[in-house]
């Protein structure tokens, strides 16, 4: 009796879905029969259907389109971002370049004995006042060694230890050095003012100074060699009640930008 029901339950389905089935057949005979039929009606009712079908496709061909070309935007601005920074990095290695071969050039004109070394840290400031570079006790550094660039004279060894070192740059106040300038050989005193920045003060009202004279380290300093070039005369200015004229300087060395110096360890001359 279980099997009976088994078989019957089948055809019980068919026959209560026999109108659907019904359906289904005669719409694929009749598709058959149309795109099957070489008459002329029939052929034209085939054209409508078929252009139909091909606008619809056309209308609808954007959606891949517009994501093909979402993907390609994608792609390009991948490219596009690789390409700067690989401009960067190379524009940089470009830079550095140019650096090195201009300490390598001034380390082979002057006679002094030189460590190289790199800024590592500096003040969050625009314009600093110290910098700490990568030398230190072990490389025979000392406190109030000069430190230069290629541009001149840009400070001294403050304090030292063993792997690193910190410099004092002409921008402390605290900063001082005994300077000239180059052309007339008068001399004064080279220190930051908080005022107007890098000064030369103690110079004779007398004293015939002009704008952009060099200003260069004197020979009656202890600690610096002479002749280390400080910066240029930016302005001058006298004041009634003094003896001495106001000069400005604009810094040769651009502090901002400091990434390697040179430790001056000895002034006397290196052997060849």
């Amino acid at each position: 009796m279980l099997n009976k029901d088994l078989l019957e339950r089948p055809n019980l389905f068919f026959v209560s879905k026999r109108e659907y089935f019904t359906l289904i057949a005669a719409i694929l005979v009749s598709l058959y029969a149309l795109f099957n039929n070489d008459r002329p009606q029939i052929d034209a009712i085939r054209s409508f259907f078929l252009g139909s079908y091909a606008g619809l496709q056309k209308k609808f061909s954007w959606v891949r389109q517009f994501a093909d070309l979402q993907r390609d935007n994608t792609a390009l601005r991948q490219r596009a971002t690789q390409m700067m920074l690989e401009n960067s990095r190379l524009r940089e290695a470009l830079l550095e370049n140019y650096r090195l071969r201009q300490m390598l050039d001034y380390r082979a004109r002057e006679t002094w004995a030189f460590r190289a070394g790199r800024v590592i840290t500096k003040q969050r400031d625009q314009t600093p006042v110290s910098v700490t570079i990568d030398l230190g006790s072990k490389d025979g550094i000392r406190p109030n060694m000069p430190v230069v660039t290629p541009e001149g004279l840009a400070g001294k060894i403050f304090k030292v230890f063993p792997q690193m070192s910190i410099v004092q740059l002409m921008l402390d106040r605290n900063f001082n050095v005994s300077a000239r300038l180059q052309g007339n050989r008068v001399y004064g005193i080279v220190s930051w003012s908080e005022r107007s920045g890098l000064e030369l003060a103690s110079v004779p009202r007398t004293s015939k100074v002009e704008l952009s004279d060099v200003v260069v380290t004197s020979d009656s300093s202890a600690l610096f060699p002479p002749g280390l070039r400080i910066g240029q005369v930016k302005e001058i200015s006298e004041e009634k009640a003094s003896l001495f004229k106001v000069i400005i300087l604009e810094p040769s060395v651009d502090f901002s930008r400091l990434e390697e110096i040179f430790v001056i360890t000895s002034l006397s001359p290196r052997p060849q």
